[in-house]
Order: C-alpha cells, then structure tokens, then sequence
C-alpha cells in the first residue's frame, strides 16, 4: 500500500507572560544556588576523546563557576494563569495559522508535563475548551513526548483512520520544584501545538526511530507533595542515579539518530538542520559534537527558556522556520531524550508550514549566550591525574595521603578554586551538586578503574574517608588480581564500591 505523505503543517508555541531572571534567586538568599568562586583566566583544555563521559564533562566544563549553570531567563506562570489557558492558546494559535475550525479536528493528543492538577490527563479539558467534536487522549513519554504524538498521529493519518490531528504538548516546571531546590533555576513553562495532515509528495515524516530510556529510571525522584494552598502537586527532586545521565547521553544520540537516518534513506551531511531538545544549557553541545556536526547547524534555546521538556523541539523548529534557518524542502532531524521514557529521532522533509503568534522577546538574553560553544579539542592530559599501577607500589599510609592530595586537586579544580582552600576533613556534600558529583565520578573512574554510586560523595563523607575508601578497593582489586594472574585467559574486572 503507498504510504500517504503525513507531516506537519501548522505550528504554534505559547508562553506565560512572566519572565524570570537570575534577579529573582539573587534577592532571595534562601532560594540561591550556591555561588562557586571564580578563577577562570584561560580556556579549559580538553583531552581529545570522543567517549560519552568525556564529550559531556568537556561540554558542561565551561558551565561549573555559574551558579546557575547556564540558565539566564525562563517562563513560568504568574498571577491568573493557568497551564491549561496556556495550552488552549497554543492549540487555538496553531488552528488559526492553518485555518481550520475546531469543529474540523479529527484527533487531539494531548501529553502535558506538571499540569496544574495531577490526574488522568489534560485531553478532555481540552477538547471542552476548545470545543472540539473528536476523540480526546492523552499520551506521555516525558521529554519525547512530542515526536511519540508526532509519530502516533502521523501513523494514524497514513492508514486512513483520520485526516488530521491536533497535537498539544506542555511542560510546567516551574510548579514541580521547590523553590529552595538548585533544580529551581532551571525550570521555565511553555505550551505547543501542531496540526498534522497529508503534505506535498516527498514531505513530511521520512523516519522515526524509539528506544527506552529505562536506563536513566533514577535519575530523578517524583512525590506528591501538598504546596502553600493545601493543593496536591507533583514534585520532582535529583534521584539516587543523575550521573546515568551523562553516562547515556552520547550513546542515545547517536543510536537514535543513525538508525533514523538509515531508515531515511540519508546521510547526516544531507540534513541542513538539527533540532535537539536542550534540558542543560551544554545539552546542544554535547549532541553537536557526538554527531561530529557544525553546531550552527542547530539552535540553543536553554538560555532563553531554561528547561521546557517536551516543548523543546516545537520551540526549536519555530525559532528555526521564523529565523529562516528552514526552509521548504530542508532535510530536518529531530532528537528529544526523556529520561525514565523514550529517546526518538525523527527526520523530516520541512513542507509550508503555517506559524503561530511569536512569543515575546527576551529581556536579557545575548546572542553570545545562545551560541553553542565546542571546546577545543588538543591532546594533552588532565591537569590532576593518578596513576593505579604506581599507587598500588606505595605502602598504605603513602596511598591514603597520595589519594587525599589528589582529591584535593580535582574537587579545586570542579569548584574552581584554589587546592590550598581545601582540607581533608571537607564534606563532600558542603561542596558538590549532582552535577560537579558526576564529573569527580568520572574521572575517578577514569584514572583508578574503580566503578561506585555516584551516592558515595554525600551523607558524611569527607575527602580523607572517600580516600580510604579508595585504599581499601586497591587493596582488594591488587589482591585479586594478584590471584587472577595465576590464570591464563581470565578477564580483570572493575570493582564497585
């Protein structure tokens, strides 16, 4: 059966009125991210490995002295209003540009992230607003749950099952983090919509390629909490495993968008532009460089908006067309990455696509802020390093104190402060976020071949105890291996702690 060209053909993006600057956290000492002294005076050199952990690490480097780790505005709801108001202005503004009544919809699909209310979804509220005479449902899949709507809906429209749908998608974080939580920061809210119907020949949607992210299940932690009017709200918090993260990022770009592409029928060198949705401010640095692509072929809109999950890739594909950085006919790929859901690529041929109201402009934001910066890429080595093999020709006490001093250096270096300012008996904890805990993690497990839960920095551990620590996992791996040696063919493996 030939498959009926489906894609997109109207696109809106909705959201609050109210822009929140770093301002607001600076004036309110209790909600602040803690400050970080700066001592940056030269460009970070980075060692040239195309590795996962080191593409992220290299891209977040620039980031450790902000507080705010790259977030300089964000959206969120103010005084009278609603997320779902903001949903339905979406909805309506992408039914206005392709001209078609509400009555005409044929499917809406709704996937909205921190509603107002926890509940069974937002569809039917929706479809009661914006009067709607169709069927109605909810769909999520966290951070990719615009392309799985995409997909869904355009699976449906090829089969004859309906000739369009409306798609609306939501992220409303502002609502689901404490104020006092350094997550705060980087929560913005928006709303989305599009219209998918039959396009051009040779339009639309050429391939979509899904896999789970059941991977990065801990990275986050989600209760129901009561807020400061009695009303249940879905609270999100740094889970037991952030670091998974980083350690999958790298790998579900690149499977992800290979196995589109493939499915596609075309070369990365083929696509005239990249959309990837940008959680972090390094975010679209780190997918520009995992695919080996110019990053101004692509678009870094975290600055400007700080984290708006699912919203990210309408966002960026509206910024993208209004910019005239797509054009009809251009070859698109679309990356998003939910954690706890699905990762999914899709690309697409970009048909006349009907846009919106555009949002309203930043207040502080530069061009300079948004521009994707690669780190220079030389080969040298890490400015503190340690060598296992020599460690282990050391006596107990000299491991401890070797072990002890290089902590030192690398936890200086994280913070961006001298090593003489830093003591044995500093908790850990005093000093490191989740993500300055991924980076010690990293190059720990880089340099001593020693894998352990990234919840070994917090609680009560010090430098002089997570040293100890250290000896004693040497102590075991050196005892081991020692035996294993005796044994022709056997495998070394990397212990955990």
């Amino acid at each position: 059966m030939l498959k009926i060209p489906v894609g997109i053909s109207s696109l809106a993006i909705s959201f609050p009125s109210l822009i929140r600057t770093n301002d607001y956290w600076q004036k309110k000492p209790t909600a602040q991210p803690k400050l970080r002294r700066v001592r940056r005076t030269k460009t970070t050199e980075y060692t040239n490995s195309n590795s996962g952990l080191d593409i992220w690490s290299q891209a977040v480097a620039p980031y450790l002295a902000d507080p705010f780790r790259g977030s300089v505005e964000r959206r969120v709801l103010g005084s009278g209003e609603s997320s779902l108001k903001l949903e339905c202005q979406a909805a309506r503004d992408a039914l206005n540009a392709a001209q078609l009544a509400p009555d005409k919809v044929e499917l809406a699909i709704a996937a909205a992230i921190f509603p107002d209310s926890p509940g069974f979804g937002i569809a039917p509220y929706l479809a009661r607003e914006l009067d709607l005479r169709c069927p109605a449902w909810n769909l999520e899949s966290t951070c990719s749950s615009a392309l799985i709507a995409l997909q869904s809906a355009s699976a449906l429209i090829q089969t004859g099952v309906y000739q369009n749908a409306l798609v609306v998608v939501s992220h409303f974080g502002s609502q689901a983090v404490d104020e006092e939580d350094s997550l705060s920061s980087s929560m913005g809210d928006a709303a989305g919509a599009f219209l998918v119907t039959s396009v051009k020949a040779n339009q639309g949607i050429l391939a979509c390629e899904v896999v789970h992210t059941a991977a990065t299940i801990e990275a986050y932690s989600h209760e129901i909490e009561r807020d400061r009017q009695g009303k249940p709200r879905l609270r999100t918090r740094t889970g037991e495993n952030p670091s998974i993260l980083a350690e999958t990022a790298v790998e579900f770009v690149r499977s992800c968008c290979d196995r589109a592409l493939a499915a596609a029928n075309v070369t990365l060198d083929q696509i005239a532009f990249f959309v990837f949705n940008t959680p972090t401010a390094w975010y679209a640095s780190v997918c520009a460089r995992s695919l080996n692509i110019d990053p101004e072929r692509t678009i870094n809109l975290y600055p400007r908006y700080a984290n708006i999950g699912p919203v990210f890739p309408l966002a960026g594909l509206y910024h993208a067309a209004a910019a005239g950085k797509i054009r009809e006919n251009d070859l698109i790929l679309v990356y998003t990455n939910g954690a706890a859901a699905t990762a999914a690529a899709t690309v697409m041929r970009w048909g006349n696509v009907a846009l919106g109201c555009p949002p309203k402009p930043p207040i502080n934001v530069t061009l300079a802020q948004e521009k994707i910066q690669l780190p220079v890429v030389i080969n040298s080595p890490k400015a503190a390093t340690i060598n296992r093999e020599e460690l282990l020709n050391l006596s107990l006490n000299e491991q401890q104190e070797k072990l002890e001093i290089y902590l030192q250096e690398i936890i200086a270096s994280l913070l961006q402060r001298s090593s003489s300012e830093l003591n044995s008996d500093l908790i850990l904890a005093d000093c490191l976020d989740s993500l300055t805990a991924i980076m010690l993690k990293n190059q720990l497990e880089t340099d001593l071949q020693i894998s352990f839960a990234i919840a070994e920095f917090f609680g009560t551990t010090t430098i002089a105890s997570l040293a100890q620590k250290l000896v004693q996992q040497l102590t075991i791996f050196n005892l081991t291996t020692s035996h294993s040696n005796s044994i022709p063919n056997e495998e070394r493996e990397i212990l955990t702690i």
